[in-house]
């Protein structure tokens, strides 16, 4: 059974196995059927039978100049890039709302980057995406964040100690939401409409409205601190590398959970010997007057390599989840790109959610050449960071193009956000509540 950690409720959280831990284990509604066929999935059984790509130059019209604290060539930009996707929710109708991470790569030179959701359509018969209005930016009117914004406060601060950039000027006070604010990495929908975000920084969990305006106080993980949060007291260490906070995040069927994952070990687990392991926590979702808590509740997952990290990590039911595991490299140095199917039941008793492969994206096969890639799609992207269900036997799986990186298709090549559409050989035991 998947190993308790650091659980203020040990005599209680994961004691003997998840499916009787009484309410704690994942308990995400209805599963499969009793007698269900077991999925034993074929990875080279899995199709590409769509597929569709955004130009990396493509700005949100109309939208404020952006890449004035990076140093790529070309900045600032002419506004703000829609780039990066680090999450996605299906709408149904083959709309969806995808989540931008925080900008340009670091909280230092994401400044004026403003964290938003767009909504797009991907068309495999053109081989486009379409960026739709009734997108989002993330904001704090209701002053929910106790820390300095830089749309409220730390830019005029910066600006009296000299070091903004030539000609920057700080934007009006307004409590929008930048990359220096938060690293957004992970996003679920809500069953009552709201939004819920994970993020690096802190790690902090954000619950927004279907406005992006924050509905909480960003939502602090017990125990785990990043160098980038600003809550950590003079001599408190860190234990979390940056860049490593929640970079998946599934929900529960029922929309009363959330499980967010870490993408790197705690400094605990490393000093312990188990630099492969990743944690996932169980969170209660705040909704009507309830407060969103941490339960106490952990798993464990492990990585092929502990040079591997996670992009993402969405739930098919009850037990069972969709993660997406890819090494570091990028274009001819990219080698392991993969998706799992997990069972937090853990049948082999190892301490760990179990993992089968489900699809191998740097060997997909694609019979019907598409995207002129030939019989053998591969998707050769340093970060892989969104999956999301569109039925039983099919995925969706998009990337994070790390606007204005170059190298995935080819050398000085922008790198672009490319849509899969795959169909799996073998049909998943979904919840329905968790499809579009």
């Amino acid at each position: 059974m998947p190993t308790p950690i650091r659980s203020p409720r040990t005599a209680t959280v994961l004691t003997t196995c998840l499916a009787a831990a009484a309410g704690l284990a994942l308990t995400l509604g209805p599963g499969p059927a009793a007698g269900a066929r077991p999925v034993v999935p074929d990875p080279e059984g899995a199709e590409l039978i769509g597929f569709a790509s955004l130009p990396a130059d493509t700005f949100v019209p109309g939208s404020e100049r952006s890449g004035s604290f990076t140093t790529n060539a070309g900045v600032p930009f002419g506004g703000q890039p829609v780039q990066g996707f680090s999450g996605i929710h299906a709408l149904g109708g083959g709309d969806y709302l995808v989540m931008s991470d925080n900008g340009f790569g670091a909280k230092a030179n994401s400044q004026d980057f403003q964290l938003r959701v767009h909504r797009i359509t991907p068309d495999p018969t053109t081989g486009t995406i379409a960026v739709r209005t009734g997108g989002f930016v993330l904001s704090d009117p209701d002053a929910r964040v106790a820390f300095p914004l830089w749309r409220d406060g730390a830019c005029s601060t910066a600006a009296s100690a000299g070091t903004l950039p030539a000609g920057y000027t700080c934007p009006a006070r307004d409590r929008i939401l930048t990359g220096w604010d938060f690293d957004l990495e992970s996003m679920q929908v809500g069953s009552d409409g709201t939004f819920w975000f994970g993020e690096e920084f802190g790690p902090f969990l954000l619950h927004t409205d279907a406005r992006g305006r924050l509905l909480e106080a960003p939502v602090p993980t017990p125990g785990v601190r990043s160098p980038s949060n600003v809550t950590l007291a003079p001599g408190e260490q860190a234990n979390l590398a940056n860049s490593k906070g929640f970079e998946g995040m599934a929900i529960s069927p029922n929309g009363h959970h959330l499980y967010p994952m870490l993408e790197g070990p705690t400094a605990e687990d490393v000093a312990a010997g188990r630099a492969s392991d990743l944690r996932i926590f169980e969170v209660r979702t705040g909704q009507g007057r309830r407060a969103t808590a941490f339960t106490g509740a952990q798993w464990r997952y492990r990585l092929d390599s502990p040079a591997h990290a996670i992009g993402d990590l969405i739930a098919i039911n009850k037990h069972q989840f969709l993660a997406i595991e890819r090494d570091n490299g990028s274009g001819p140095t990219a080698v392991f790109k993969r998706i799992f199917l997990l069972d937090s039941r853990d049948r082999d008793k190892d301490g760990y959610v179990d993992k089968r492969l489900l699809v191998d994206l740097m060997k997909l096969p694609n019979p019907e050449g598409l995207g002129g890639f030939g019989t053998t799609f591969t998707f050769p992207y340093v970060t892989i960071e969104d999956v999301d269900i569109l039925d039983e036997e099919t995925i969706a799986v998009l990337n994070d193009n790390n606007y204005p990186a170059t190298g995935g298709r080819g050398v000085g090549v922008k790198d672009v956000n490319e849509f899969l559409r795959i169909r799996l050989d073998a049909p998943l035991d979904v919840d329905e509540r968790l499809l579009p």
